[in-house]
């Protein structure tokens, strides 16, 4: 018989090893390694079990990425009130940044009806509307623009805050600079 791309040398010494292979195979006990198998995968799904609860203990909480983002969109205030664009522009690229980060940390929480919230869906819709004029007024430096946007932002914010069970965090325009070691004013001049 002739199989399409064998050779009959080839064939033959794949039979004599399969022959072979059958015949050790036959030769010895049953399997005892199956038991063992099962306790070495029983032992390895345990520690990497442990390690995914280790690597979640060790992770920042929702609300360690919230207070980033609460100092981050209080100092964008500040700067864009001092004319600072350049750092209010940094300070609202961290604000988004740690909004992403808290979407990674806990994408789905419950609702006030233990109900899942898809937070990226929210924060995407938010993003691409309030955040976006944000944005938009710090990018044109538009001192009579930003306090309408940041205030629709903020309340934006707060209905994400009321879709995830949390109507007491109430964002507000703040009123004192939270991080007092940046300097706000952009003709500064220490430290050079």
């Amino acid at each position: 018989m002739k199989i399409p791309g064998l050779r009959l040398p080839r064939l033959l010494s794949c039979a004599v090893a399969l022959g072979s292979a059958l015949a050790c195979r036959q030769a010895q006990p049953a399997p005892a390694a199956a038991p063992a198998a099962a306790e070495a995968a029983a032992k390895e799904l345990a520690a990497m079990k442990a390690d995914i609860q280790t690597l979640k203990d060790k992770a920042a909480s929702a609300s360690v990425a919230m207070a980033d983002v609460s100092f981050h969109w209080s100092n964008l205030w500040f700067a864009a009130q001092n004319k600072n664009w350049p750092l209010a522009t940094y300070y609202y690229n961290e604000a988004r940044n740690h909004v992403r980060w808290l979407i990674r940390i806990n994408p789905m929480p419950k609702g006030p009806d233990g109900m899942p919230v898809d937070l990226k869906g929210i924060f995407d819709a938010i993003d691409t509307s309030t955040f976006a004029a944000v944005k938009a007024a710090v990018d044109k430096k538009d001192s009579a623009q930003l306090p309408v946007v940041y205030k629709a932002a903020l309340e934006s914010c707060y209905s994400c805050h009321k879709s995830v069970g949390r109507p007491y965090l109430r964002p507000q325009i703040p009123k004192t600079v939270p991080q007092t070691i940046v300097n706000m004013d952009p003709a500064a001049t220490w430290p050079q």
